[in-house]
């Protein structure tokens, strides 16, 4: 049997041997002389019985010290992730980058987790984008080297990690800051609010003011709030769609689906209300535009204009739009909340619900089943009330 030795730290060394070691032998450290021998003796018992050492012994140390910044840039490259997750690896390289993967354990991340509530002060939401993006990118380094003997231990984490904890709370006030928490939007139009947007969105001034809001491309602007307002549409499926993609006769519009990616193209069909039809039925009477033609023309109004620029652009009027309105707190996608409620509250001749719970999933573009709905529907108190007693 191997004899510890005494390091000039004042532990305890010792050497075991065996085949299936990388280099044939490994070296341990404890506090004690008595512990040393009493590990190799447990060693001795395992060769003989002909068990393998354990797993994370099996491979070499160096394959488990590479940094994060491999793993992360190895799980991007795969073509696996989705482009949102791009911003979130790149934050993790610049903040964990240089940590070695065997470092990174449940331990690390306990302080990672901390120095993100506390120093970075993010949300919820967006320390659960982190990890998420951390523990995918872990678990595919997993698969790729199986025998690594590496662990994930964003695993581990408890349900509620990224809410602020008590703890958590004490030390980012003592750090003069604040506990965040996520924001639930749930923002309706008020009484008067669609109809004033509409006002300035075709040009009104206000009294108080020297002009109107500039208006590129005309009515293309209040057309489009029309059209979100009344279908839920997100705003990337509402300003790219095309000519051919509107059937007034049909009064349907096939619009191309957003959230998809590896380059998936897929569409849904959204029934036109009314109000959408008579806006579009204006809006394309006063154009000559070709089938294949944009329906509206944000994409084109500058050369090269990329989505993601022209989504923002587009955000950033209706936000100065609905200022101008006195619509404090609005957002262009408080649209599609309202959207969803008025689809729900919709009623028959007979005065009973016109569609289901299922229906709505599909005109706004979510699974069976899923919880959008729940999120989506914000409905008024004071609706409810005033339902109640009309029965």
């Amino acid at each position: 049997m191997a004899t510890p030795r005494q390091l000039p730290s004042g532990s305890w060394e010792i050497t075991l041997r065996h085949p299936a070691l990388p280099g044939g032998r490994k070296s341990f450290t404890f506090d004690t002389r008595d512990e040393a021998e009493g590990y190799a003796a447990q060693w001795q018992l395992m060769k003989a019985a002909g068990r393998q050492p354990p797993e994370q012994y099996l491979t070499s140390p160096a394959s488990r010290s590479i940094p994060l910044a491999r793993v992360l840039l190895a799980w991007e490259n795969s073509g696996e992730p989705a482009p949102t997750a791009t911003p979130a690896l790149n934050r993790l390289r610049d903040e964990v980058g240089k940590v070695l993967l065997h470092d990174a354990d449940f331990h690390w991340l306990e302080g990672y987790l901390r120095w993100l509530k506390v120093t970075a002060n993010l949300t919820p939401s967006t320390i659960r984008q982190r990890i998420q993006a951390l523990s995918r990118a872990i678990g595919y380094h997993q698969r790729k080297n199986p025998k690594a003997g590496v662990q994930n231990p964003c695993l581990l984490l408890p349900k509620g990690y990224s809410a602020y904890n008590n703890i958590d709370r004490e030390a980012v006030k003592a750090a003069k800051k604040r506990p965040r928490e996520n924001v639930i939007r749930d923002r309706r139009l008020k009484p008067g609010e669609e109809e004033r947007i509409l006002r300035v969105l075709s040009g009104w001034c206000r009294p108080d003011r020297e002009r109107a809001l500039e208006l590129r491309g005309g009515d293309a602007l209040r057309t489009l709030f029309v059209v979100i307002l009344y279908t839920g549409l997100r705003l990337l499926e509402a300003y790219r769609l095309r000519v051919d993609q509107v059937d007034l006769q049909g009064r349907v519009i096939r619009a191309q689906k957003s959230k998809l990616w590896r380059g998936k193209v897929a569409f849904r069909e959204v029934p036109m209300r009314p109000e959408v039809v008579a806006a579009l039925q204006v809006y394309l009477a006063e154009r000559d535009l070709q089938p294949g033609a944009y329906l509206f023309p944000f994409l084109e109004e500058d050369g090269g204009l990329t989505q993601k620029q022209c989504t923002q652009r587009l955000s950033d009027r209706f936000r100065i739009a609905f200022e101008y309105a006195d619509c404090d707190g609005l957002r262009e996608h408080d649209l599609r909340h309202e959207a969803t409620c008025r689809w729900f509250e919709l009623r028959d001749a007979a005065g009973g619900w016109l569609y289901r719970r299922e229906e709505v999933c599909a005109i706004m573009g979510w699974a069976p089943g899923s919880p959008m709905a729940e999120r989506y529907a914000s409905f008024r108190a004071e609706d409810l009330a005033r339902r109640l007693y009309a029965a």
